[in-house]
């Protein structure tokens, strides 16, 4: 328990930390099938499947808040449904990764539902 509150507070650090002049409405893209995130301003993040999941979920419902059942409804059928712990998790991780490229990650919790991500969000086929 001990590990998961210091996660989870380094997590919201974190995120107090992200550049607050990032515009949400930029574009975001996903890349290679849904398994790359592209920033609006070019970094590039590899999804786990749990991430890519959520995003491609995301993607069929741009602007709706998604219960996290939904979320995690998402993965495939055959890899097995993910818990909300594990959600959660993934989510901060996600949140984490893309700080780290110097960009914010406009994926906002909504406090008793799930989350929404608020940014314009396409899928750029592969080549």
């Amino acid at each position: 328990i001990r590990l998961s509150l210091v996660g989870s507070e380094m997590c919201i650090r974190d995120r107090a930390r992200a550049d607050d002049s990032e515009r949400s409405d930029d574009g975001w893209s996903l890349l290679y099938h849904g398994w790359t995130l592209m920033a609006p301003g070019g970094a590039r993040v590899d999804l786990t499947a749990t991430e890519r999941a959520c995003f491609l979920c995301l993607l069929r419902n741009p602007g709706r808040e998604l219960v996290r059942e939904e979320l995690m409804a998402a993965r495939n059928p055959a890899s097995g449904r993910v818990s909300m712990r594990t959600l959660n998790v993934a989510i901060c991780r996600l949140r984490h990764k893309v700080l780290q490229t110097g960009t914010r990650l406009p994926l906002h919790t909504v406090h008793g539902v799930g989350y929404v991500f608020l940014g314009n969000l396409r899928e750029v086929s592969s080549r």
